[in-house]
């Protein structure tokens, strides 16, 4: 599968894997570290919603940019605000420099996420673009599932090196600025990437030329965004707190939620075949409602872990499917525009969401955030079902 796909498809998946292990360390341990310096869960709320707030405002004028100046040039600008929004809570863990940590973390999240997506597309067309984008997700979770694996065992391991043992926060800080190092590295591959697609010129009267079909989306992703957000920033805090979970069996559960969403992504084109790319999203993510109350209400820890694997796994099962369709329903020079729209709305959510459970979960706990998810997720579904299921998929 990999040696069919073009030098510049390589290159940015070698980018990707690099980026995904190094932000599985980031994920894993950002929360903890924070709370291991003393800040509150209100705060580490608010920091989760800045960057879904920048990118709300940021993403529609990055989308009409990506057109002219090319989506590669972009991207890099990304990954640039990016690596600094990483290393700068590393260096300078106070509040006002987390908070500009935060919004430099939008900016990057903004101009990346709108560039990444159409840079894709331009690199495969067909079925080849479906094998491209399902094993650029499959490898790309597979990478954090190792990230999250090994970084597991690195805060012992780094604390008994470094003698960090009384002062956890320290290995954390240690884990978080190796992350850096190999975000860093990701750099290389895109540098390499042909030059993409840039010049067209694409106006805002084009855009609205899909105002339909891009309501439609907006609907969706802003409830899968916000139902994400009272979530999923926070799962490592729910099992370290609810279950006083250690380092290493924490790494575990993320690395096993990796591996099954990537084995996932991988088969997903197979699947998008049979049973047509919105039916399966529809399907796997109905199917994924129940467990959230497994993962949340379950008293062995076992039971809650099962219920957030396979609750995760099929939730994105199909989600580079469901991406593939909608890019190809709009011409090529409006994908970075139409990408924009997807971050709006789901960053836009997700930030609220995000902002709301933070406060939420000191006064009330975890509790009340499982029902509202699962509400939220149900009526994305429908309408995904409703707006999209419908119209045959172009192949």
């Amino acid at each position: 599968m990999l040696a069919a796909l073009s030098p510049g498809a390589k290159l940015f998946l070698l980018g990707s894997v690099l980026g995904s292990f190094a932000g599985s360390l980031h994920g894993l341990y950002f929360n903890l570290y924070l709370k291991a310096l003393g800040y509150g869960q209100d705060l580490i709320g608010v920091l989760s919603a800045i960057p879904g707030f920048v990118v709300t405002g940021l993403a529609l004028g990055a989308g009409l940019l990506a057109g002219r100046v090319g989506c590669k040039k972009l991207l890099l600008f990304g990954m640039g605000f990016q690596g600094v929004a990483w290393v700068l809570p590393v260096v300078l863990p106070v509040p006002g420099w987390l908070l500009a940590a935060a919004f430099l973390g939008g900016v990057g999240g903004a101009l990346g996420g709108v560039a990444g997506g159409p840079l894709l597309s331009e690199l495969a067309e067909g079925r080849a673009r479906e094998r491209l984008f399902g094993v650029h997700a499959g490898l790309a979770v597979l990478a954090g599932m190792l990230g999250s694996a090994l970084g597991g065992l690195l805060p012992g391991f780094l604390a008994a090196r470094f003698a960090f043992a009384s002062e956890p926060a320290a290995a954390y800080r240690a884990v978080l600025a190796l992350g850096f190092g190999l975000f860093f590295l990701s750099l290389f591959p895109v540098l390499a990437l042909p030059r993409g697609q840039g010049g067209l010129g694409m106006s805002p009267r084009q855009l609205l030329s899909q105002r339909r079909f891009l309501a439609q989306l907006a609907v969706i992703n802003g409830l899968i965004g916000l139902g994400a957000g009272l979530l999923l920033p926070f799962v490592n805090l729910f099992f370290k707190l609810r279950f006083s979970v250690p380092d290493p069996i924490l790494g575990l559960i993320f690395s096993l939620n990796s591996l099954l969403i990537g084995l996932g992504n991988l088969l997903s084109p197979l699947l998008a075949q049979r049973m047509g790319r919105i039916r399966l999203v529809v399907l796997c993510q109905a199917l994924s409602l129940p467990f959230f109350f497994l993962w949340g209400y379950a008293s062995p820890l076992s039971l809650a872990t099962l219920g957030y694997l396979v609750r995760t796994a099929l939730m994105n099962l199909a989600s580079p499917m469901f991406t593939v369709e909608v890019f190809e329903r709009v011409p090529p020079q409006l994908r970075g525009g139409v990408s924009a729209v997807f971050m709006v709305f789901w960053n836009g959510g997700w930030a609220l969401g995000s902002l709301a459970s933070g406060y939420v979960q000191v006064r009330w706990g975890f509790a009340p955030l499982f029902p509202a998810t699962a509400l939220l997720y149900s009526l994305a579904i429908y309408h995904t079902a409703k707006a999209l299921g419908g119209v045959r998929t172009r192949v």
